[in-house]
């Protein structure tokens, strides 16, 4: 059966438009694929404890996977490895975001490198935000960089912005960041920008600014989580995790035991509760006799990772939380993990 000149148009937009569906439902289940509320509290620890404690059972065999010339096994390999907090990988993810041809979705790998939060990846994402095609890997590479909190990224993120290569999401990763200079920048653009959108992205990003100042405030950010939806929501969970403070120990034990709440803030929400060690305990013990599977389930597997690692996570915390404070003093702690991961994304 031949096709009309006027039939054309439409065959190809039905065409076009399986593809996308299709596309679509691959990307949804490769995300699914590892998201749980048990997988996100190990990708926080991995993360967040010294690398003695990070697990790397296979996970070396998914080092070639990200050279594959299927894309889709690229990106489960890059999902995976990035939930795991496998550091080892972030130089051949970078490798992989730089082909685009045998990659196609390379802001996966822009993603998966935000995830790691490991500096070395700067330098690189850096790069892609000026690339000149892929509008998609610029947009990551900004959200990546605005995670990782390198200050090294700030003149660039602000070139991006003014160039067009970036809008929103350059000014989103200034706030994370949230240096002198990205506070002057916003301002500025608040000031003399005269796109009500960039006012709008431009303030929201100095409240983020205002959130990292006060991230050791307890009942501050557990006020703020009355209405913070999708990425700020949490990244005020990482900051809650991050809290030293004794207080946040109740509010991460009623985020862990909300069935309402998604994986990633539960597994965060654990993850907390792990860095402190025996001081979880009554809270963690508490939830156990949940009538919640999954709460059950998720206190127990915390419970289990404070009791077989009890030294090194205490050892390994403090100097996490050592390291977090002199970090956020000069450069600003920004949003994590998750994005998820995955890692990772309402």
């Amino acid at each position: 059966m031949s096709i009309t000149k006027h039939q054309k148009p439409k065959v190809l937009f039905l065409l076009f438009l399986a593809f996308a569906m299709g596309a679509t439902d691959a990307f949804l289940r490769w995300r699914r694929s590892y998201q749980s509320p048990s997988s996100v509290m190990a990708r926080c620890l991995c993360l967040w404890q010294s690398d003695e404690t990070a697990k790397a059972d296979g996970l070396p065999a998914l080092i070639d996977q990200l050279d594959s010339q299927y894309p889709a096994d690229r990106w489960t390999a890059a999902a995976t490895l990035s939930r795991a907090g496998y550091q080892q990988a972030v130089p051949f993810l970078i490798q992989a975001m730089a082909d685009d041809y045998g990659t196609g979705r390379t802001c996966v790998m822009a993603q998966s490198l935000g995830i790691l939060s490991d500096r070395r990846a700067v330098p690189a994402l850096i790069k892609a935000l000026g690339h000149p095609s892929n509008e998609d890997l610029r947009v990551c590479a900004s959200e990546a960089l605005g995670r990782i909190g390198d200050t090294r990224a700030i003149g660039p993120l602000i070139k991006a912005f003014r160039s067009n290569h970036v809008s929103f999401p350059a000014l989103k990763a200034l706030g994370q960041i949230g240096t002198p200079d990205a506070e002057l920048f916003l301002k500025s653009i608040m000031q003399n920008s005269p796109r009500s959108s960039d006012v709008v992205i431009a303030q929201d990003a100095l409240k983020d600014i205002d959130i990292v100042k006060r991230r050791n405030d307890g009942p501050y950010l557990q006020t703020l989580l009355s209405t913070a939806r999708g990425q700020r929501r949490r990244w005020i969970v990482e900051l809650l995790a991050q809290n030293v403070q004794i207080e946040a120990i109740n509010i991460l034990a009623k985020l862990l035991a909300d069935d309402n709440e998604s994986v990633e803030i539960r597994g965060t929400a654990a993850a907390g509760l792990v860095l402190r060690g025996h001081d979880s305990f009554a809270a963690l013990h508490k939830l156990v006799g949940s009538q919640s599977s999954q709460t059950h389930s998720l206190a127990q597997s915390a419970i289990l990772h404070i009791e077989t690692n009890t030294s090194r996570t205490k050892k390994s915390g403090q100097n996490y939380f050592n390291s977090f404070a002199e970090l956020s003093a000069s450069d600003n702690l920004n949003y994590s993990i998750i994005n998820a991961i995955g890692s990772t994304n309402e």
